[in-house]
């Protein structure tokens, strides 16, 4: 019996790919227009600051994580990644990595809408009594502001992101935390998320049901094996827990 369904956010409650390129191009544009600073030059070093975040973490941290995982909850952090792209460049850190974080995630959270047919899933899942989470690899506060802008607030019972855990997806610990938060056994629940790596695995490696999320406009990118459970639409799910649990 299907007891809670935990959705990744990015990507599969909406399109992140289009509003982050839009909000990204605003945000290297207002650093040329703040700091004199070329967009495409900007915006080269905000690219390199995701993995060079990384590198800084100390090696004692670093060890903590798989084997062949290099990703920690410090990356995601748009406040560090500016840091580090104004000291690359030389300029002066305040106002300007609150000025520019502020431009790309107001112009974010201004255009990001939620997938087709989502709302009428997790009112689905409301009425049935299943409990609703979110699984995610990026900071807290950022996508608490997602999930209400996307109008989706009071569908969700709660949620666990990488800051909290400190750990990323696959890692089992970050699954931990959403089987704990869930309040269910592992084969009690289902994730869904549009990562294979880190969502579809990660979560049938912690013991829980998994779907991919490949929707029509992420399908040409992805490798579908006969072997994957594939959600292409949030409106299949009903259908598929009531076969789950038959």
């Amino acid at each position: 019996m299907i007891k809670a369904v935990i959705y990744d956010l990015d990507d599969t409650l909406y399109d992140f790919v289009k509003p982050n390129a839009h909000a990204q191009r605003k945000l290297c544009e207002e650093a040329e227009r703040l700091l004199g600073v070329p967009a495409e030059v900007f915006e080269q070093v905000f690219i390199e600051s995701y993995h060079a975040i990384a590198d800084l973490v100390p090696q004692d941290v670093r060890s903590l994580l798989q084997e062949g995982e290099r990703d920690l909850y410090a990356m995601h952090s748009r406040s560090l990644r500016l840091n580090y792209t104004l000291e690359k460049l030389q300029k002066p850190l305040l106002p300007y990595a609150v000025d520019l974080y502020n431009c790309y995630w107001e112009d974010l959270l201004e255009s990001i809408r939620p997938e087709p047919h989502l709302t009428e899933t997790l009112g689905w899942l409301k009425k049935k009594g299943i409990r609703i989470g979110i699984g995610s690899n990026m900071m807290a506060r950022i996508q608490y502001r997602k999930l209400i802008n996307l109008g989706l607030a009071e569908y969700i019972d709660f949620a666990v992101t990488s800051d909290e855990t400190m750990f990323d997806k696959p890692d089992p610990r970050f699954f931990r935390r959403v089987l704990d938060k869930a309040g269910y056994p592992a084969e009690e629940c289902i994730f869904i998320g549009d990562n294979l790596k880190r969502d579809y695995k990660g979560a049938l490696g912690s013991g829980l049901h998994a779907l991919w999320y490949v929707p029509e406009r992420l399908a040409a990118d992805k490798e579908i094996t006969p072997d994957l459970h594939v959600l292409r639409d949030h409106a299949d799910l009903p259908a598929i827990i009531e076969r789950m649990d038959s």
